[in-house]
């Protein structure tokens, strides 16, 4: 459950902040994943907490951010989005420095905070001056104090969206094995091919992650098989296969991640593999 005590500061922002180091260049290089789709309830926050946990398990140095107002990311990450003191909206929108706004996780990674403040920036962003480039300006200052930093999007295609897209190096997409899920696949690779060119020539489609595979089912076999048929090979569908598990929402609940708090289930296996294509440059 989230810590009902003081929020602990990044040791990162503190005696000499930020301390920058060589970072170890990645066969392919991600600087910045957005973990993005438009769809909710498809394993956004997950794939961002269990992949950033996996990368810093390999030896990475690694940032989530938390764009979502709903703060599913903060809570998962051990922390009450209601008792923050400021958030990533404070950032975005009062030019409050980084240093006072990013806090530890309970799986080695740094966190930039959200919770529902951040609804306003929505808002707010439609008139603010260079309004897609308020997170990149924000993350600016720590880009070369992280192997990677991990966006988790909220499920909507609007400004915030647009900035952590506008950001990012690789765009992540995560899908449910469910048939809604994947008809809305085409909505996030439209606005993406928007992005890539308008505003971010650079952005690359890492891939479609498939989750919540029930093996039970007929359907989420037959959803992953349309999933291929349909996109591939403009758009890979990454081979690693993320299953339906309740120890997905038990971590969640503890703070943890699924490699700390059930190391061995396939769950956990599929992060490690998926940070291990991402290293090796297979992605």
């Amino acid at each position: 459950m989230p810590s009902s005590t003081p929020a602990r500061r990044s040791s990162t922002f503190c005696a000499g902040w930020p301390k920058t180091r060589r970072r170890e260049r990645w066969a392919a290089v991600y600087e910045c994943i957005a973990v993005a789709s438009q769809k909710g309830g498809v394993g956004k926050t997950t794939t961002t907490v269990n992949l950033a946990a996996s990368l810093v398990e390999m030896g990475k140095r690694v940032l989530v951010v938390d764009l979502d107002p709903q703060g599913g990311l903060t809570l998962a990450s051990g922390h009450e989005p209601d008792a923050l003191e400021k958030s990533v909206y404070d950032g975005l929108m009062k030019d409050e420095p980084l240093e006072n706004l990013v806090l530890t996780t309970g799986f080695g990674a740094d966190l930039i905070p959200s919770n529902v403040d951040l609804a306003l920036a929505e808002i707010e962003l439609v008139n603010a001056f260079a309004r897609e480039r308020r997170l990149a300006a924000l993350l600016a200052p720590v880009r070369d104090a992280y192997d990677t930093i991990i966006i988790d999007c909220q499920p909507s295609l609007g400004l915030l969206t647009l900035n952590a897209l506008a950001v990012a190096d690789g765009v992540l997409i995560p899908v449910a094995c469910e048939y809604l899920a994947m008809r809305a696949v085409k909505g996030i690779l439209t606005f993406v091919k928007k992005v890539q060119a308008q505003a971010n020539s650079q952005l690359k489609v890492i891939g479609l992650l498939p989750t919540m595979f029930d093996k039970r089912t007929r359907h989420a076999q037959e959803t992953f098989d349309a999933l291929k048929k349909t996109f591939e090979p403009k758009v890979r569908v990454i081979g690693t296969i993320v299953y339906r598990s309740i120890r997905f929402a038990e971590s969640a609940a503890s703070g943890e991640s699924i490699l700390t708090y059930a190391g061995s289930v396939p769950g956990a296996e599929a992060y490690r593999e998926l940070a291990k294509a991402l290293i090796r440059g297979e992605l």
